[in-house]
């Protein structure tokens, strides 16, 4: 395996990666982020905070899985990863840092490459990547319809994963936050990319958010970035995080227990913010090549932008 992500004195970007009970997931993410394309040894580092539980995918396997990574395994005792990424944030020696909030998120080949390259080209930009689930549906409906750890398995054999990772994109449907499609606003981004000075100025993400899963924080980073002035919005839209079933909050939880904790996390959005969080009415610069198995996802943003 290539030693991309050897260390040098200043990578280009760090990316802070959450882990948290869900080892068999963070693995294969770990192995998207190792099988990255056009990403010079050293240009980037990838810093992965395990928040510890009853279910650690821990060092040996993380390092296994993307050697060179930095792996942190910590306690944390709030029930966020809010804190998890600050502290990564506070460890990156990059020029620019991305938030990988969700580390149960495999990687499209080309995200890495895409990221560095809007960057050189717009430094004041924030760079995002469209969300998606694997199975037909998202899976907050497909979860409730049997959808299991063992369908996304099933999935990712049928396509070969990961010999052509942009082959996901033929197995999954957008998530929540990206159904509007490319053109219309995203309401955040699970691979969310800045300059320090930018992150500087937003102060990391809002501590505040200590909800079970965050909260709506990512949402909150997001839109603070992009509320910033000078800030435009890159999107790599041929590009994709694709979430793995593994008993998330807002994903895979169903019936009235999803009901009881999505309505907490709204009122604590509320009473942090004082008004529900909204999409920023960013325009987005396309940014990249589209590959065929992605392109029925352009076809179906046209057609709802039309």
């Amino acid at each position: 395996m290539r030693a991309l992500f050897r260390r040098r004195a200043r990578p280009a970007l760090s990316v802070l990666l959450v882990i948290h009970r869900m080892p068999r997931q963070a693995e294969r993410t770990l192995r998207s982020l190792a099988l990255q394309e056009g990403v010079a040894p050293g240009e980037v580092e990838v810093i992965a905070v395990e928040n510890a539980s009853d279910r650690v995918l821990g060092r040996e396997r993380a390092e296994a899985a993307l050697p060179g990574l930095r792996y942190v395994l910590r306690d944390e005792t709030q029930p966020s990863p809010v804190p998890a990424v600050n502290h990564a944030a506070a460890l990156a020696r990059g020029a620019a840092l991305a938030v990988a909030i969700d580390g149960a998120r495999l990687l499209s080949p080309g995200v890495l490459r895409l990221t560095l390259a809007a960057l050189r080209a717009m430094p004041g930009a924030a760079v995002a990547v469209p969300g998606y689930h694997l199975g037909a549906e998202p899976q907050q409906v497909s979860v409730a319809k049997g959808h299991d750890e063992a369908a996304d398995d099933a999935l990712l054999d049928a396509i070969g994963w990961p010999a052509d990772g942009y082959r996901l994109f033929e197995v999954s449907a957008w998530s929540g936050s990206s159904r509007r499609g490319f053109l219309r606003p995203m309401s955040e981004s699970n691979f969310l990319a800045m300059g320090r000075a930018k992150w500087d100025a937003l102060g990391g993400m809002d501590p505040r958010y200590d909800a079970l899963g965050g909260g709506k924080a990512n949402l909150d980073l997001y839109k603070r970035l992009l509320d910033l002035p000078d800030t435009p919005l890159v999107l790599l839209h041929g590009e994709g995080t694709f979430h793995q079933v593994h008993g998330g909050i807002s994903t895979n939880t169903t019936g009235t227990e999803r009901e009881a904790i999505m309505a907490a996390i709204q009122a604590q959005d509320r009473a942090i913010r004082g008004e529900p969080v909204r999409p920023p009415e960013a325009e987005p610069i396309l940014f990249g090549p589209v590959r065929p198995p992605a392109r029925r996802f352009l076809a179906l943003s046209l057609e709802k932008a039309g």
